[in-house]
């Protein structure tokens, strides 16, 4: 399935793509209580405990009093629950931290800074040196002559080494006005758990380029959660936001990268 990101076209692009607000709790006020102990259940030397207290509160089949069970019970479910609480809180103070981080977006050829969670599908994002990449972006522009910038992906891959991202062909030589004005779609495939594969095309509208099509891989891409580096600035049309990059990264990179090793890309 694929999806058509229009660049820096809000009227033209369907508002079908979520924002760029990330969420990584796993409770809300309303759920905790019912999901934490339903979580606590579902282990099974829980379930065991919960069985013998209940059967210590019939006095027939056991003289033992029912406190002295149900007191330690109680107590560790609490301090259980207490941490979840903890560690989840530290997840909501994250998210709000990078949701409202100040970044710069070109929307309609018109320059502003916004927050990150405001970054829409389409919107040229402008990345400063040692700035944190806010959402998945296709390059394209950077300050360098050769039209390369270095990205760190330790936050990704565990790679300490800077990797080089170039722009697409047709979008060699732009200037920042240029770039400001750019128009064009992007077709690429919706979110996958890959990180190191991006098959997709660019078609840049004229006066830019007349409807050629350029294929687009992973070395054109800026990943969330990477940092630019040795690069004065670099700009990049976002086509993953939210949950949409958030699930697809931090969820599979644990998994992926005891199975296939360290990967360069």
């Amino acid at each position: 399935m694929k999806r058509y990101v229009y660049i820096n076209d809000s009227d033209t692009s369907p508002d079908l793509y979520r924002d760029n607000r990330i969420s990584n709790r796993k409770y809300t006020i309303i759920n905790f209580v019912p999901k934490n102990l339903y979580e606590q259940f579902s282990r099974f030397m829980n379930k065991y405990f919960l069985l013998i207290a209940c059967l210590q509160l019939w006095s027939l089949i056991t003289p033992v009093n029912p406190a002295s069970t149900w007191g330690p019970l109680i107590f560790i479910f609490a301090v259980s629950a207490t941490k979840e609480a903890w560690d989840d809180y530290n997840r909501y103070i994250s998210d709000k931290q990078a949701n409202e981080k100040n970044v710069w977006v070109v929307k309609k050829g018109i320059k502003t800074r916004i927050q990150a969670q405001d970054i829409r599908v389409g919107d040229i994002v402008w990345l400063r040196e040692n700035d944190e990449v806010p959402c998945d972006l296709v390059l394209l522009g950077t300050s360098e002559s050769q039209g390369v910038c270095f990205l760190e992906t330790a936050a990704l891959d565990g790679e300490t080494d800077l990797k080089t991202r170039v722009i697409p062909p047709p979008c060699a030589g732009l200037t920042p006005d240029l770039l400001h004005k750019i128009k064009g779609v992007i077709e690429c495939p919706c979110p996958d758990k890959d990180i190191r594969r991006f098959d997709a095309n660019l078609r840049l509208f004229p006066p830019f380029i007349d409807n050629d099509l350029c294929p687009l891989t992973i070395k054109n891409t800026l990943l969330q959660s990477c940092y630019l580096r040795n690069t004065e600035w670099a700009c990049g049309v976002a086509v993953y936001t939210g949950l949409k990059f958030e699930l697809v990264h931090c969820k599979y990179a644990k998994i992926l990268r005891p199975i296939l090793g360290v990967w360069g890309a």
